[in-house]
C-alpha cells in the first residue's frame, strides 16, 4: 500500500509541475516559481523514497 501511495504522489506532482511550468512559461510569478520550487520538492522527496522501497 505504500508503495502505491508514494506513487500516486509522484505521479501527481509530475502533473502539477508541468502545469505550472506550462502557466509560468509566459510570465514572471514569484508565488507560482515558489510553488514550482515547493512541488519540485515533493517529487524529489517521493523519489527517494521509491527508491528506498524498492531497495528494501
Amino acid at each position: 500500500m505504500f508503495k502505491e501511495e508514494i506513487e500516486m504522489t509522484l505521479e501527481c506532482a509530475v502533473k502539477v509541475r508541468k502545469h505550472l511550468v506550462r502557466i509560468l512559461e509566459g510570465n514572471n510569478n514569484a508565488e507560482l516559481e515558489a510553488q514550482l520550487q515547493y512541488v519540485n520538492g515533493l517529487i524529489m522527496e517521493a523519489d527517494s523514497m521509491q527508491n528506498k522501497v524498492l531497495a528494501a
